[in-house]
């Protein structure tokens, strides 16, 4: 995948790879927007909820991996997730630096220039298409957090929706009792609300994604400058149009709160076959290393932090990462890092752990298993590591994949090496799933 800041090298970008390839130009082709500008304050985490960890892969890739199963009818051209100006998860994704093959043809592209709002980042996207696509092509927007759209569901909404002339959605059935809330009068808590009315739960539909509609719509709409609609159909309904409701799936859930996630990660591992009751292995790490008396920072978890020297190892000497490796190889039954980094190899001098671990985490996958948890803790009386914690665990998310990490750091109460400030220690518990 490529990353592009603005409109001109990504348009120059998809020119030069899809018009060579179709003579010239493109026709009757079906283009994808994400819109993935979000910051997940809902979500309450650090890492915007579309860079979380699902079973082993972020949400968004799951989402990007779903599209990827349009039928080959529609003619897919591209995929385009609409990020954050400030984005700084995007390039660690799987695809970010895969080729076209592994995304079965279909180029993917990142554009830093998403909105606020959801109406802004998509529009951002329609806009950059209307220099590249017909104006008779489709338009096909897809939730960044609604991983499991299947197949089935994507043929459905083809088949049927590129025959409607206003477009048509993914949408279920209501199937709960539907009441119409009244809030009392003086009352501003949101607890305070009371029936008003049952509604006739028949004629209502719960909207999800993919959305489709033709170029030419989407840029009649956006021509108001009105950003505040929540999905693309109800912008397309203030036309006057009438998208249809193709029916969708009750797993093509939206993961927007903690509970949303819980619910698709205990779904997704079903869907696998994979039972947390049988299925776990549990492994523990130890590794230290002792101050180098020279140097101007250590590296722990993949951060350097400012030092008056340095940790002496054969490799960066990150002790964190270390721990976190044996760990990961003891849960797997596959030695320890020693065996598979001889300090005696050239090769290794220097090296950094990160492609350490990576080595390690290949390895997992070839075996069937993904890691679960980590439980990391860091000894040492100096530097402080705190300011550091949540920088290291999203290096660590984003390279082992895992959905929960966790960095502690303590002191040795000045006892014994550690205590004399004559290095660092590092010690893990991870537990990995396996098919």
């Amino acid at each position: 995948m490529h990353i592009f800041d603005d409109y001109k090298s990504a348009e120059k970008f998809l020119k030069k790879t899809l018009f060579a390839e179709n003579n010239g130009g493109l026709k009757n082709a079906t283009w994808c927007i994400i819109p993935a500008g979000g910051s997940g304050k809902r979500f309450k985490s650090n890492i915007p909820k579309q860079y979380i960890q699902l079973n082993g892969m972020t949400v968004i890739e799951r989402s990007v991996d779903s599209l990827l199963k349009f039928p080959d009818r529609a003619s897919l051209a591209c995929i385009i997730l609409i990020i954050s100006r400030h984005d700084k998860y995007c390039e660690f994704l799987k695809f970010a630096k895969s080729s076209r093959g592994l995304n079965n043809g279909v180029p993917i592209i990142a554009l830093r220039c998403g909105g606020s709002t959801r109406g802004e980042s998509v529009y951002a996207g329609v806009n950059f298409l209307k220099n590249i696509a017909s104006i008779d092509d489709w338009i096909v927007v897809h939730d960044a957090v609604r991983p499991f759209v299947s197949k089935e569901a994507l043929e459905r909404l083809w088949d049927m929706g590129s025959e409607e002339p206003d477009g048509a959605i993914l949408a279920i059935p209501v199937s709960d009792t539907l009441k119409l809330g009244l809030v009392e009068k003086g009352q501003n808590d949101s607890t305070s609300v009371y029936i008003k009315k049952t509604e006739n739960r028949k004629n209502y539909w719960l909207a999800q994604t993919p959305q489709m509609f033709k170029l030419q719509l989407l840029l009649d709409v956006f021509q108001r400058k009105t950003f505040l609609f929540t999905d693309e159909a109800s912008a397309i309904e203030s036309l006057g149009k009438t998208p249809r409701l193709i029916l969708g799936e009750r797993k093509n859930i939206k993961i927007t709160t903690p509970d949303d996630l819980e619910i698709a990660e205990n779904w997704q591992l079903k869907e696998e076959g994979i039972t947390t009751g049988h299925s776990m292995r549990i492994g523990q790490g130890f590794d230290v290393h002792k101050f180098a008396n020279e140097g101007k920072f250590v590296i722990l978890g993949g951060v350097k932090i400012p030092y008056h020297t340095s940790l002496l190892g054969h490799s960066d000497a990150d002790v964190l990462i270390h721990a976190i490796c044996d760990a990961i190889l003891g849960a797997a039954g596959l030695g320890d890092i020693g065996e598979w980094f001889p300090d005696s190899e050239p090769k290794y001098k220097g090296v950094d752990s990160r492609k350490i671990l990576k080595k390690i985490i290949s390895a997992l996958t070839i075996k069937g298993l993904v890691v679960h948890q980590i439980d990391a803790t860091v000894i040492c009386e100096a530097p402080k590591i705190t300011p550091y914690k949540e920088k290291m665990k999203e290096i660590l998310t984003m390279e082992t994949n895992c959905s929960f990490v966790n960095i502690k750091a303590t002191t040795a109460e000045r006892l014994g090496s550690i205590g004399r400030k004559e290095g660092i220690a590092a010690m893990a518990l991870v537990s990995l799933l396996c098919e």
